[in-house]
């Protein structure tokens, strides 16, 4: 058994003990520079610098925003670099950090915003969140690991009094007072500038200023501590807690990392230890358990999805049949052709892009718009201009539709991935899986068409490299970036446009109680000469990107999305210890399984050389298309077409059609969680509580009656 002697101590041991047991163990300046680091931005936020600067990320990019530490010296900008990227400490086996996080930093700024700006300073700081990718910046780990603990015990008189309390009196004194043993565990002073936060304190007492006042003055306490101590003491509490765990686990010899460290503990091992698990056991002296396998790097993804148009030169190669080199793929993907999905689905891709292309060069003015050649979002019964429905149909040849609405009509749900479900707007799925490249370049287009024809477009010309920041930077990524001249080009080009014209109104009497009156209709907007213009400059860039990206740009596609899946498995065993479950995988694995496999996990478990623990059943209750299907049971529910002026003659009548419409649109998906359950849903699986019922008189009585109809709507359409 490991020596759990000096580990053992520094469990039980005070601050000061603990301090002496590192020095004559001659450990003590592994953490000289993660203090001094504290310390440094510690001293420069109470003194009213910033501690953090966020920068926030591209629109809807989820964990976008890049932090930066800004008053950092150069020698703590070594030492994060070096100890802090992710990557470093994933080389060192920390595979179990995650990699994206909200970092709540709010108390990091709170010091500056209290100094100079007092009266607004608890909204500015609460404001100062951060969603990151930690392997952004080595300062968002630092922070995340380090910093932001550190700011929150320390700012907490601040913070909690910010809050408000409704707890009783008893237990108000008793959070005090664990803030108050906090601090003095830290070596802060007793100081009546601390204790008037306190419950009883008198914070009560004061007026608004009294209350700026006192927080400033609690800024100036903490400084005039020492703040070495501080920090250290900090650290020391955080260690014991990591050590703790790891004297529990040693019963039978030293513990796994992974019997160790819970999610709180990672950023321990993270801060203070480089995120190296056996250079924390090297400072207790305890020898790694002989089964802990520290992996520093992880596989290169290997995928298996292209062998098809390979097969004559395997042939070749072996002195086999072709037809036997594919019968072979064949077996290998579990499927009676050597053609991968993915292959299949590029094929599709491509014919598509060249439709869709092709459509697009050839609009005039005086057709219809185009706006739902892509389906971007689900069906949804309503008033007011939106795109034509199904559009793609009436456009696109007979085949392709097909095509599409085979290769994408089923998916897997993460939260029930033993079936592969229905999918009912095959068409949007599959523009998903196009991605930024459908966006950008159909969007671009129609912003052309609405303002030339209009009646108006969601943005002017000048305003199209903001409103797709989000879709370059995609394509951008990917490595097929749009030419800025494209945008200088539509701005140059505008200026030869003809002159801005009123497109024709109309007014409509509408009858109310004693009185009518009369609202002016669309029809009103204007539009301009000139289309083809826009329409000629924007062919011509969108070929000129076919032809240099678009192939690379449908392999980026597919092997970026199936190569994450492969490193967030392998990241996982490597944390683990062991593979990831069936459901553990598909919340990693579903989005790529939707896009390229129809939803067959097992299939992607093939792509990426991987035995499948499961494969999934394919379950279809969807009776027909999914518009005709939400039509119906908005008809059942006793929903009828209505115009937007129903919402000024009869609002509760519009109100109660709008609250069915938006439960007719959910019924393709409460198909989909009774296909994946095999049952119909209970209300909270459906997540029934985020619709309105008061049409019905409130859920209870609801939900019967939409469960009916959605079965009437089946019943139906199977006669």
């Amino acid at each position: 058994m490991a020596d759990l002697n000096f580990a053992a101590a520094l469990t039980a041991a005070t601050p000061d003990q603990f301090f002496r047991l590192e020095q004559d163990a001659g450990r003590a300046t592994h953490f000289t520079d993660v203090d001094r680091l504290a310390v440094s931005v510690l001293t420069a936020a109470l003194s009213g610098n910033k501690a953090v600067d966020i920068t926030p990320g591209r629109r809807g990019e989820k964990h976008g925003d890049i932090l930066r530490l800004p008053t950092l010296t150069k020698a703590d900008r070594d030492f994060i670099n070096r100890n802090f990227a992710l990557s470093v400490q994933q080389s060192r086996g920390s595979w179990l950090l995650p990699e994206q996080a909200s970092l709540k930093t709010a108390a990091m700024n709170l010091p500056a915003y209290l100094r100079h700006s007092p009266w607004y300073a608890i909204t500015l700081s609460a404001d100062d969140n951060a969603r990151v990718s930690l392997d952004s910046t080595p300062d968002a780990p630092v922070t995340w690991a380090v910093l932001s603990p550190l700011f929150d015990i320390l700012l907490a008189p601040v913070t909690k009094r910010a809050a408000g309390s409704t707890q009783p009196p008893e237990e108000q004194r008793l959070t005090w007072a664990t803030i108050m043993e906090t601090y003095e565990h830290l070596g802060i002073q007793p100081d009546p500038r601390i204790s008037v936060f306190t419950y009883g304190g008198g914070w009560s007492g004061l007026d608004r200023t009294g209350q700026g006042q006192a927080r400033v003055a609690l800024l100036d306490a903490l400084a005039s501590n020492d703040l070495s101590r501080i920090v250290a003491r900090f650290r020391a509490k955080r260690v014991q807690t990591l050590v703790s765990a790891t004297v529990k686990k040693s019963k039978k010899g030293t513990p796994l990392a992974r019997q160790v460290l819970t999610k709180s503990l990672q950023g321990v091992l993270s801060a203070y230890f480089g995120g190296d698990w056996l250079a924390f056991l090297g400072h207790l002296g305890m020898a790694p358990n002989p089964n802990e396998e520290i992996i520093t790097a992880l596989p290169e993804p290997k995928l298996y999805v292209g062998g098809s148009t390979k097969a004559a030169d395997v042939a070749t190669q072996l002195g086999l049949d072709t037809d036997d080199v594919h019968a072979i793929l064949a077996a290998f993907m579990g499927q009676t052709t050597s053609v991968s999905p993915v292959e299949r689905r590029v094929d599709t891709l491509n014919r598509w892009w060249t439709e869709f292309d092709d459509l697009h060069a050839r609009q005039v003015p005086g057709m219809p718009s185009l706006w739902g050649l892509v389906e971007d979002a689900p069906y949804t019964i309503g008033y007011g201009q939106g795109p034509t429905p199904q559009l793609f149909r009436q456009l696109l040849t007979p085949n392709l539709v097909n095509d599409v609405n085979h290769l994408w009509d089923g998916v897997t749900l993460a939260r029930w991935p033993t079936a592969i479900v229905s999918e009912p707007y095959p068409h949007k799925l599959m523009a998903e899986t196009l991605g930024p490249a459908a966006t950008f370049w159909h969007g671009v287009a129609l912003t052309a068409w609405y303002v030339c024809e209009g009646p108006y477009s969601r943005t002017p010309l000048p305003g199209l490299r903001n409103y797709y920041e989000r879709d370059l930077a995609g394509l951008t990524d990917a490595g097929t970036p749009i030419h800025d001249s494209l945008f200088a080009e539509l701005e140059s080009a505008e200026r030869h446009l003809g002159p801005p014209r009123d497109l024709e109104s109309h007014v409509q009497e509408l009858p109310l109680p004693n009185r009518s009156i009369g609202i002016r209709m669309s029809g009103g907007g204007q539009r301009r000469d000139g289309f083809e213009i826009l329409r000629d400059i924007i062919t011509r860039h969108r070929h000129g990107w076919t032809r240099r990206y678009f192939a690379d740009y449908l392999q980026h596609r597919w092997n970026h999305e199936l190569g994450t899946v492969t490193r967030e498995l392998h990241r996982h065993i490597a944390a683990k210890g062991k593979a990831p479950t069936f459901r553990q995988f598909a919340k990693i694995a579903s989005p790529a399984a939707n896009h390229w496999f129809n939803g067959d996990l097992s299939g992607l478990y093939t792509a990426i050389g991987e035995k499948a623990p499961a494969t999934p059943k394919r379950v279809d209750l969807l009776p027909t298309g999914a518009h005709d299907f939400v039509d119906a049971v908005y008809t059942t529910l006793g929903g009828e077409r209505y115009d937007e002026h129903l919402r000024i003659t009869d609002f509760p009548a519009a109100d109660r059609y709008r609250q069915q419409a938006r439960l007719a649109a959910a019924s393709v998906y409460y198909l989909q969680i009774t296909e994946a359950l095999g049952r119909t849903p209970e209300p909270a699986e459906f997540n029934a509580n985020r619709h309105e019922w008061e049409w019905a008189g409130g859920i209870e009585a609801g939900w019967p009656i939409y469960q009916n109809a959605i079965e009437k709507v089946r019943a139906d359409n199977r006669g």
